[in-house]
């Protein structure tokens, strides 16, 4: 079977960018799982006959260790390695009990639980990723080339936007190629337009 937490140290970013989620880690402990194993016996007795009650025995009592090309192993603690039945994949299911609640999914020996709660944090990321898109969206309504660099003119009366726009200045500088942020009272440029979150706006003006 796969190294599961090895993969996700491997293409952790690529996960993250690809289904928009901030963090990756391991489920804590507040989450209790058991896993079960569901032998297919109408499969079991066709191969290994007589051997199948053992083999659905020691399987319930967690006898399992992984082989191969999504394989396991079912063997007897007692017998020093000497009585051990190899299960392909189509043998046997894994069932989770625990898995009650929302937002949980598995897949194989995979379990996610995903964390919907909007910190201010995250809300904050949110709008600098509308404000991105947006700005982005000036450009391309500017005819700018993908490469060229603008300097970026706001102005709004809303601090908690204003405190957005200045976070994430290192965020814009490379998503939306802004090489510097300016306030003013007027901004003005090759292009002006209003940016609106729920009833508070921020002014842009973009200039080559």
């Amino acid at each position: 079977m796969a190294d599961s937490k090895g993969l996700l140290a491997k293409y952790g970013d690529i996960i993250k960018e690809e289904i928009n989620v901030k963090d990756i880690a391991s489920l804590d402990a507040s989450v209790k799982i058991t896993k079960i194993f569901k032998p297919l016996g109408n499969k079991l007795s066709s191969k290994y006959a007589k051997d199948t009650g053992k083999i659905i025995q020691f399987g319930k009592q967690g006898n399992i260790k992984p082989g191969d090309n999504d394989s396991i192993i079912i063997f007897d603690p007692d017998a020093s390695g000497e009585n051990e039945w190899k299960l392909e994949k189509e043998d046997y299911e894994i069932a989770y009990e625990g898995l009650e609640g929302d937002n949980i999914a598995v897949d194989g020996s995979i379990i996610a639980k995903l964390d919907l709660e909007m910190t201010p944090a995250l809300i904050n990321e949110g709008i600098a990723r509308e404000i991105s898109r947006f700005l982005n969206q000036m450009r391309k309504d500017a005819d700018y080339t993908v490469d060229t660099k603008v300097t970026l003119l706001y102005e709004t009366s809303n601090k908690e936007l204003e405190d957005i726009l200045l976070e994430f200045k290192e965020f814009f500088k490379h998503e939306a190629l802004v090489k510097a942020i300016e306030k003013n009272a007027d901004p003005q440029g090759d292009i002006r337009a209003q940016f609106l979150n729920g009833e508070s706006y921020i002014t842009f003006a973009l200039q080559k």
